[in-house]
């Protein structure tokens, strides 16, 4: 469980780092056009400039998206992207359609559905009426079409993924902190039915002042707790294979038990050795997505197997 939560980790970390390089990528490439291709001259500086300054918050919104925050911010910031970028175009012609790729990404992660899609296919409108009738250069009025739609999709579904695989980290600490509660409150039950009224007839009994009565009786109680304290070190095998399946299920592991009838007793050690041994080896496996734990009843000798698909 541990190891799944670091690879989980990991990944999230590395898909974020990528996430923010590539918006950081798409604004310097269409600076780059900008300024090499000789359709594009004489507004480099121009456009240097607007990429400065909306790109640092374009980081941020993708920074912050990628880490699963929603504050009123993104969506001002957004805003200002979108000014920034549509009201340089006018200044720098054409080759400023480009800017509109990551926008559209922007677009897509930070205004809610439905009405991010629909602010995604008017962006994706824009380019071509631009191109032909603002500019007066048709030859550009498709590639910037599919660019903003390719660019900015490429842009939003990374950030897509990485939350989705927060939610599934989040889903999988719930069922383990649940599968915690849960051993804790069939203890608490089994202390109460057991303990509960024998503490209960200590108190009856030390108000009538049986002092003697009441010394034997703590002492009953007391060494019953003891067997109890120990029964809970000394776990019953079927009580830890389905602590186990459990604990694999919040792992993203579907298990399958299958037990012998009259399975109540104490793990043997060599059982547990190799219950362990086999679950270490399934965790490790980044592949398994189900497993089945099967143990054998053999003339009295415990043996279990552990298979995963």
């Amino acid at each position: 469980m541990v190891e799944v939560h670091r690879q989980s980790s990991r990944f999230i970390q590395v898909a974020t780092a990528g996430a923010v390089a590539y918006s950081v990528l798409l604004p310097l490439l269409n600076l780059h056009r900008v300024a090499t291709h000789p359709s594009f001259p004489g507004h480099t500086e121009e456009a240097a400039v607007v990429t400065a300054c909306y790109l640092p918050l374009q980081v941020w919104i993708v920074r912050s998206k990628a880490r699963g925050d929603r504050t009123p911010g993104q969506a001002w910031g957004l805003v200002v992207v979108a000014a920034l970028i549509f009201g340089a175009m006018p200044f720098i012609g054409v080759g400023w359609l480009g800017a509109l790729c990551p926008l559209a990404g922007l677009v897509l992660i930070v205004i809610r559905a439905p009405w991010s899609f629909l602010t995604y296919a008017a962006l994706a409108a824009v380019p071509a009426p631009a191109a032909i009738y603002a500019f007066d250069q048709p030859e550009w009025a498709v590639y910037f079409t599919l660019a903003v739609l390719v660019y900015g999709t490429s842009l939003s579904v990374p950030i897509f993924l990485i939350g989705a695989v927060r939610q599934l980290e989040n889903a999988r600490r719930s069922l383990a902190d649940e599968a915690v509660v849960r051993e804790r409150l069939r203890i608490d039950g089994q202390l109460r039915q057991s303990v509960g009224p024998a503490l209960e007839g200590l108190v009856a009994k030390g108000q009538r002042r049986e002092l003697a009565t009441l010394v034997e009786d703590s002492r009953r109680t007391l060494a019953e707790v003891r067997r109890m304290v120990t029964r809970y070190q000394e776990v019953t095998l079927r009580a830890e294979l389905e602590t186990a399946a459990t604990l694999l299920s919040a792992a993203g592991i579907e298990t399958n038990l299958i037990l012998p009838e009259g399975l109540d007793g104490e793990v043997p050690d060599a059982l547990r050795a190799e219950l362990r041994c086999g679950l270490s080896q399934l965790l490790e496996n980044q592949n398994a997505r189900h497993c089945v734990i099967k143990v054998i009843d053999r003339d009295g000798t415990l043996t279990a197997e552990v298979t995963s698909g």
